[in-house]
């Protein structure tokens, strides 16, 4: 059964994804390719912080096909499973630019939530979602927490000035 949420991060997704070391936690990054088929991305809570219940903040790999594609259409969609409810959350996209890492550089987007919903049935309980285990966890919890704190001092969202509407800012 689906519900719809209010227009915002789920509190009990966002309570996962304000941990910076929650190794494990997976969540599928949903795009639609320019042949109009569905493209998923798995990303980790290394990849992706909350900045208000409405926004969110997304670092992508820049030669990707999921940054492709959100570059393209400006709009994903994020699914995770929490507490046994399967959320999905739908984010209008607009470029925040590049975030430099040592070594590499990231493509960062802000994503203003349109649309969020949670799945459940009454006759089976959700155990999980997609869940990995890091084969060096020192070295990436380490770059996540640099990840996140880059992308919080990156300051507000670029949506702060729109109140309405699901099209990227000018």
């Amino acid at each position: 059964m689906s519900t719809l949420l209010d227009r915002k991060v789920p509190p009990a997704l966002r309570a996962v994804l304000d941990q910076d070391d929650n190794e494990g936690f997976t969540m599928a990054l949903l795009t639609v390719t320019e042949q109009a088929f569905p493209h998923q991305a798995l990303i980790s809570v290394g990849e992706i912080v909350v900045l208000d219940e409405e926004h969110v903040r997304l670092a992508t790999w820049p030669s990707s096909t999921t940054t492709r594609n959100m570059a393209r259409t400006g709009r994903c969609a994020l699914t995770a499973v929490v507490d046994g409810v399967s959320y999905t959350v739908l984010l209008a996209l607009a470029s925040h630019g590049e975030l430099a890492l040592p070594g590499t550089a990231l493509t960062v987007v802000d994503g203003r939530v349109v649309e969020a919903s949670a799945d459940t049935a009454p006759y089976a309980v959700l155990e999980s979602g997609i869940r990995f285990r890091l084969t060096d966890p020192a070295s990436v919890l380490d770059r996540w927490v640099t990840t996140r704190r880059l992308l919080r001092e990156l300051g507000p969202s670029v949506w702060s000035t729109r109140t309405t509407g699901d099209q990227a800012p000018p």
